[in-house]
C-alpha cells in the first residue's frame, strides 16, 4: 500500500489537523510512523525528540503556553512506557494533550510490543481511548480530542495497526468538535456572600492559581483587588500572575519570599481563584492565620475544600466570578481605589460609601516599600560562596540580571527548584512552566524546549539540577537542532541533594547519592552549544558576551554551587 493511499491513519491525521492541531511531538517507530507521516502531509509540524518522555514533556509545556490542541506520537510497547512519566506530569497538571500511541494489531497478544495500554495509561491518571474498529475510528478520535480540549484531560488514543492501515474512503463528510461550553457561572447568592465577606475584611488577599491563568482572569482579579485594597499572591502553578504589580507578594508557600510569608499570615481574608490550596501553597496551613476566612473559587467542585477546610466554597470560572463580584461591589457603591500621581502612587481615600472594611489600609507607600524590600531580590541572604563554589542564590540573582527580561522560564524538579521561581523572573504566567505536578526529576529540559517552541521571539531559560539534566540530556541535541535560543542554568552540586540533606540529618551515610564532578560546559560544547563553568561571579563574563551577541543558540551554565547549603524550603518541608 503506497504512502498516498487513503487509510484510517491518513483520514484521522487530516481530521486532527482540521481540529486545530499544529504541532506534534514524538519519536517514531513502526507502529506510529504512517500516522505521523500523514500528519506532516496534512500540515502538522513534527518535532522529533530523542526520548519519548521528553516528547511528552515538550508537548505538556507547549500546550500550557498556547492552549492549542497538541499532539504526541509514540511507538507501541516501549514507546508508550518511555513516555509515561511525561504523560503522568501532564495528567496531574490537567494539560489537554492527545497522545497517539501506536499499538499492536488486535489480538496480537504474543507480539513483543503487546502491553495493556489502557491499564497502564489509567494508572498514571490519563484517559484511555482507542480506535476500536475501522467504522468507529473517526468518532473515536473525535471523542479523544473532545475529552482533551473540553474536559482538560490528557488522553492516550491507542491505535492498533490493523485499524490504522485499513482502507477508508477519503470523501467522508467532516466531523466537527462540539462547541466549547460557556464559562461556569457562580451562584448569585454566594457572590453576595463573598461581597459581604470582602467588605468586612480589613486585610484581604487575592490568591491566583493555574485555574486563574487558564481562565484569563488576571485583569479582573487586579480590578477586584484594586476595589477592595487587597494584596495579591499566587500558587506556584500561577507563578507570573500579577508580575510587576507593586501589591503582589509573589508565590505563596514553600517558594515564597520573607515578606510574602509575613503578609499572607497577616491576612484576615484569603480569596483563592483556581488554586487548590495544597499543603505546598499554605505551608501545611501555617500561612493561614487563626480566625482568617478562606474562600475558594474553582470550576471543579471536587477541588473545593479538598486540600483544606474553607469557609466559602464556590463553583465558578475565575474570570466570570471576579467580574460578577466586582459588579456586586459596584452596586453597593464601592469605588476602586485609585493611585494618585501626586502622592507617588499612594492610594487615595476610599469612597465614603465603601464602608470601613474596604481594606485600603493595606495599600500605602509604607506597604509598597515593605513588599519591595522583603522580596526575593532585595531581601539580603548570607552569601556562602567561596573560591570553589558559588552560593546558588547569588548565582541566580546574577543570572537574572544578565539575561534579557523578554523570556520564558522552565524548571526541573529537585532540591534546587525553589531558587528558579524565586529569582528568575517572568513577565507573565504563560511565560512560566514548573514541571512539579508529578515531582519527577528530569522533565525540565523538555519543558524548556516546549516553551521555546511556543515563544519563538523570547529567550527560553531552564533551571535544572545536575541529576535531572543528565537524565534528560539526550534532547539537548534537539534544542540545538531546532535552532532554539535557550539558556540552561545547571545547579551542580554533584549529588541528589534532596536525599543528601534529608538523610544526612537522620545520621545516614550519603555517599551513595554523591557523584564525581561532571563538566557540563564541556558536554555542552560537545553537543555544539556554548558553555561556561561558574564558581565565582567573574566566571559569568562569557554569559554576558553571549547575551551581548544576541543570545544565539544554546548556552549552558555549569554552576558549581555550594553542596553544603540546604534550601530553606526543603529543610522546612522535609524536617527530620
Amino acid at each position: 500500500m503506497s504512502g498516498s493511499s487513503t487509510t484510517v491513519a491518513s483520514v484521522i491525521a487530516s481530521d486532527l489537523a482540521a481540529y486545530g492541531a499544529r504541532r506534534c511531538f514524538g519519536l517514531l517507530g513502526t507502529a506510529n510512523f504512517k500516522v505521523t507521516h500523514a500528519l506532516v502531509q496534512a500540515g502538522v509540524e513534527l518535532i522529533p525528540a530523542r526520548h519519548e518522555g521528553n516528547a511528552a514533556g515538550m508537548a505538556d509545556a507547549y500546550a500550557k503556553a498556547t492552549g492549542e490542541l497538541t499532539l504526541v506520537s509514540v511507538h507501541s510497547g516501549p514507546g508508550l512506557t518511555n513516555a509515561l512519566t511525561g504523560i503522568g506530569e501532564a495528567a496531574k497538571s490537567r494539560t489537554p494533550l492527545v497522545v497517539l500511541a501506536g499499538d499492536v494489531p488486535n489480538g496480537a497478544v504474543k507480539n513483543n510490543f503487546y502491553i495493556e495500554q489502557a491499564e497502564m495509561v489509567r494508572a498514571v491518571g490519563a484517559v484511555s481511548e482507542r480506535l476500536h474498529t475501522v467504522a468507529s475510528a473517526r468518532d473515536d478520535t473525535l471523542r479523544a480530542v473532545t475529552r482533551a480540549l473540553r474536559d482538560r484531560q490528557t488522553v492516550v488514543l491507542s491505535m492498533p495497526l490493523d485499524v490504522q492501515h485499513a482502507p477508508l474512503a477519503s470523501n467522508l463528510p467532516p466531523l466537527e468538535l462540539p462547541p466549547a461550553p460557556g464559562r461556569p457561572q457562580p451562584d448569585p447568592r454566594l457572590v453576595e456572600r463573598l461581597a459581604d465577606a470582602l467588605l468586612r475584611a480589613e486585610r484581604p488577599l487575592i490568591l491566583g492559581g493555574r485555574g486563574a491563568v487558564i481562565s484569563g482572569a488576571e485583569e479582573a482579579l487586579v480590578a477586584l483587588g484594586d476595589a477592595v485594597g487587597a494584596l495579591f499572591a499566587t500558587s506556584v502553578c500561577g507563578h507570573g500572575l500579577f508580575a510587576g504589580n507593586p501589591w503582589s507578594v509573589g508565590i505563596s508557600g514553600g517558594f515564597s519570599s520573607p515578606v510574602a510569608d509575613e503578609l499572607i499570615s497577616e491576612s484576615d481574608f484569603i480569596l483563592a481563584f483556581g488554586a487548590s490550596l495544597t499543603p505546598w501553597t499554605t505551608k501545611r496551613g501555617k500561612l493561614i492565620a487563626p480566625g482568617a476566612v478562606v474562600a475558594q473559587v474553582d470550576v471543579e467542585t471536587a477541588k473545593l475544600g479538598y486540600q483544606m477546610p474553607v469557609q466559602i466554597a464556590m463553583q465558578g470560572d475565575a474570570k466570570a466570578t471576579a467580574e460578577l463580584l466586582l459588579a456586586e461591589l459596584g452596586r453597593r457603591g464601592l469605588a476602586p481605589i485609585q493611585s494618585s500621581p501626586a502622592s507617588g502612587g499612594a492610594p487615595t481615600q476610599p469612597s465614603p460609601a465603601s464602608g470601613g472594611g474596604q481594606g485600603g489600609g493595606r495599600r500605602s507607600n509604607a506597604m509598597r516599600e515593605r513588599i519591595r524590600s522583603g522580596d526575593n531580590h532585595h531581601f539580603p541572604h548570607s552569601d556562602t560562596s567561596g573560591k570553589d563554589f558559588i552560593d546558588p542564590r547569588t548565582l541566580s540573582k546574577a543570572v537574572d540580571a544578565i539575561l534579557p527580561a523578554n523570556r520564558v522560564v522552565a524548571s526541573d524538579s529537585g532540591h534546587f527548584c525553589g531558587w528558579v521561581p524565586r529569582y528568575l523572573r517572568v513577565p507573565n504566567a504563560r511565560a512560566s512552566c514548573l514541571s512539579h505536578s508529578f515531582q519527577s526529576v528530569g522533565l525540565g529540559l523538555a519543558s524548556a524546549i516546549g516553551l521555546a517552541i511556543a515563544n519563538p521571539q523570547k529567550l527560553a531559560v531552564l533551571g535544572t539540577g545536575d541529576g535531572g539534566f543528565l537524565m534528560s540530556i539526550a534532547d539537548l541535541e534537539t534544542a540545538i537542532r531546532l535552532g532554539l535560543r535557550l539558556c540552561i542554568l545547571v545547579y551542580n552540586d554533584a549529588s541528589y541533594a534532596a536525599e543528601v540533606h534529608y538523610f544526612r540529618r537522620q545520621g545516614f551515610s550519603v555517599d551513595i547519592v554523591q557523584f564525581p564532578e561532571t563538566d557540563f560546559a564541556a558536554i555542552a560544547r560537545g553537543y555544539g552549544a556554548r558553555g561556561a563553568t561558574v564558581r565565582t561571579l567573574a566566571d559569568l563574563e562569557p554569559l554576558k558576551a553571549w547575551v551581548a551577541d544576541g543570545a544565539p543558540g544554546v548556552f549552558v551554565i555549569d554552576g558549581k554551587i555550594n553542596p553544603e547549603l540546604e534550601a530553606d524550603w526543603h529543610a522546612e518541608h522535609f524536617p527530620s
